[in-house]
């Protein structure tokens, strides 16, 4: 599990897109477009300005009613897919 302290943020060569339900996160650089679901839409969201994991946990939390362990489970397996993506970067 990510280290909940750690602090990330959104590669400046990702440009996310929202129109109505359908959600996107677009590589300007090489190309490559990610289709998103709107919870994963809102933790990238949440990491247009530099952030904990603890910090969008909480974001999250407050619009989605879900168990604390799944979020914390489910926020950090996108975080870390994110970051193998490149989407994310650690500040």
């Amino acid at each position: 599990m990510l280290d909940l302290t750690k602090k990330f943020k959104l590669n400046e060569k990702i440009v996310l897109r929202k129109i109505e339900s359908k959600c996107w996160a677009l590589n300007v650089e090489n190309g490559n477009q990610y289709r998103l679901n709107e919870v994963s839409y809102l933790i990238l969201d949440s990491f247009r300005e530099t952030a904990t994991v603890e910090n969008v946990i909480e974001i999250v939390g407050k619009e989605y009613a879900v168990d604390k362990e799944r979020l914390i489970a489910d926020c950090c397996l996108m975080i870390q897919t994110a970051v193998d993506k490149n989407i994310l970067k650690e500040v």
